[in-house]
């Protein structure tokens, strides 16, 4: 155990980056201590430096890597600066929590895992759902094969609007629109509940209906600079004989907006509302359990943290990933988007 707190570095104070630099502050400068943060925009540094007044407030996330030495940086900006502060954060020395989505493409993935693997650093996708108590849950049931092995599940992200708080609607900036912001969610944590299967094969399509569409009158900004997809299907084969269907949309605002019903050998499991049902002598048996702790989003968010700096302190590695899925969900993503715009299936 290491006696000093883990010393942090946020770049990105906008929405995620604030409830990085509000979590942080609630485990006690004794655990963690954000000792600089970085953002372009004036408002978010002042709104971050309401949370860590005694943290360097900067614009220029290169002065603030060579400037402080920290243990953990966190990336949480748009996509198309990932690359660029997640290998400067490692160059640093720093371990090195990046936002989703990942990275724009494969080729950056791979160099930023490459990178790290030769630094002797460690990266980690924030996933943040699979800390939910009902996601460990089901991730174990499933691994217990207490209720056989998935064949079939359908994963979807769905939501009246797109994401306001960022500019995930714009291609420049984003990795893409539906899939890569907001249907990731509910994809990755299907996939890694059910075995962290290889992708095979997808058959995808996507359109834009904005703005003619349903759903509320976005800024006038957003109106002006809006390009990305807003409604996304696919069809997903694994090596472990599973198929995935996938859903996300940003015109539909049907509860829950991220979640998953998955189908095995022995039962069906559901991530929201939590059920899980199983056959037992010809029957269809209730058998979700009681579980005690929070299962909201920001609870998720708080328990991803603890875990990512608590292993810091302990000397302890991360093991909520590993490159083969960060690999794989990269390449999924991208074959998605492939196989949309080719209209053909992409064999992995």
């Amino acid at each position: 155990m290491i006696d000093q707190p883990i010393h942090v570095g946020v770049i990105g104070c906008g929405a995620q980056g604030q409830n990085h630099l509000r979590i942080i502050r609630e485990l006690g400068t004794e655990v963690a201590v954000v000792s600089a943060f970085c953002d372009l925009n004036t408002e978010r540094l002042q709104n971050a430096k309401e949370l860590w007044p005694q943290a360097q407030a900067m614009d220029d996330f290169e002065h603030m890597l060579a400037s402080n030495s920290f243990d953990l940086v966190i990336v949480a900006t748009m996509p198309n600066t990932h690359a660029q502060m997640t290998l400067a954060a490692l160059e640093s020395g720093a371990d090195v929590l990046c936002e989703k989505p990942f990275m724009r493409n494969l080729e950056e993935a791979e160099t930023v895992l490459e990178a790290a693997e030769k630094l002797g650093r460690q990266v980690q996708l924030g996933t943040n759902m699979r800390y939910m108590p009902t996601s460990r849950y089901l991730h174990n049931l499933v691994a217990s094969g207490e209720v056989g092995t998935p064949v079939f599940c359908k994963a979807w992200g769905c939501h009246v609007n797109p994401p306001w708080w960022g500019p995930h609607y714009y291609l420049e900036s984003s990795a893409g629109g539906v899939l890569a912001s907001t249907l990731i969610h509910a994809l990755d944590l299907s996939i890694w509940v059910g075995g962290s299967p290889n992708p095979v094969s997808v058959s995808a399509s996507m359109r834009r209906l904005f703005p003619e569409k349903r759903g509320t009158l976005p800024p006038p900004e957003v109106k002006a600079r809006f390009n990305t997809e807003d409604l996304f299907t696919a069809l997903v084969s694994f090596d472990n004989g599973s198929t995935y269907v996938l859903e996300g949309n940003w015109c539909d605002d049907r509860p829950p907006p991220h979640c998953f019903e998955m189908i095995t050998t022995k039962g069906k499991l559901n991530s929201e509302p939590f059920t899980v049902t199983v056959e037992e002598n010809g029957q269809i048996v209730d058998k979700t359990p009681i579980l005690q702790e929070n299962n909201g989003w920001g609870e998720s968010i708080r328990n991803q943290d603890i875990d990512v700096i608590q292993r810091l302190r302990e000397g302890r590695p991360w093991s909520m990933q590993d490159r083969r899925q960060l690999l794989n969900l990269q390449k999924l993503i991208a074959g998605c988007y492939k196989s949309a715009k080719t209209e053909r299936e992409i064999v992995f």
